[in-house]
């Protein structure tokens, strides 16, 4: 018997020795939370205090007239300016949104990739996203937790197609033996298969698979139907 479909014993194997960029089987319009509350940038600031509280997020929109986002108020912004940090500008009673939020806003679009949304997250070390239709109108709000619920749920997805591909009649897999795991994406599968060819085609079809962001295989195979003849 022998071992791995590449030359390793854990091999990346994508058709032509490309990587499939990060997921973006799930968008960020699935798995956003509509926003109950926003905020006007003229909004006082005693109703923006009252309007965050009530909104149980650490960020507020603040949208214009039209429904786009002119920036967020974060709870770190209200307890700045409770501590006093605007308050030699203008008295807390004349504070309005306007004067409170961060602008421009980072948004996303309802059509963002969820691993786009969670690396745009990351590099600026946010807590929400705003999300906006194309016109830049206010739909959604996009967590932490969102995030994570959407990637797990991609996960689960794609090692169900992958599970499904290698148990396709003819693919030559031993279903007793087959394990198939998906991490952040990536497929880790091991098993054995009847052939060399098989296990090699299984890989390709499984690094097809929408979302898969690497592929690790594990398979071993009886019959290395690629090896040379004897002699030859």
């Amino acid at each position: 018997m022998s071992h791995s479909v590449l030359d390793g014993a854990s091999s990346d194997a994508f058709p032509g020795g490309g990587v499939p960029s990060p997921s973006t089987r799930t968008r960020v319009g699935a798995c956003m939370s509509r926003p109950g509350v926003a905020v006007t940038p003229r909004t006082d600031f005693a109703t923006v205090v009252a309007a965050l509280t009530a909104s149980r997020r650490g960020v507020l929109p603040v949208v214009a007239v039209d429904g786009t986002v002119d920036g967020v108020i974060s709870a770190s912004d209200l307890l700045a300016a409770y501590a006093g940090e605007r308050v030699a500008v203008r008295g807390r009673g004349e504070l309005l949104a306007r004067d409170l939020m961060t602008s421009p806003a980072i948004t996303v679009t309802d059509g963002t990739g969820v691993a786009d949304a969670l690396a745009l997250l990351t590099r600026h070390s946010l807590h929400h996203l705003p999300v906006v239709d194309g016109d830049g109108r206010l739909v959604g709000l996009l967590s932490p937790h969102d995030l994570l619920d959407a990637l797990r749920r991609d996960d689960e997805a794609i090692r169900t197609e992958a599970l499904t591909l290698a148990l396709t009649p003819g693919t030559g897999v031993v279903p007793s033996s087959l394990h198939v795991r998906c991490e952040r994406g990536r497929v880790i599968i091991a098993g054995r298969t009847r052939t060399r060819s098989d296990a090699a085609a299984l890989c390709l079809q499984i690094a097809r698979i929408d979302g898969l962001t690497g592929l690790t295989d594990r398979l071993t195979w009886d019959i290395d139907d690629t090896a040379p003849p004897n002699g030859a």
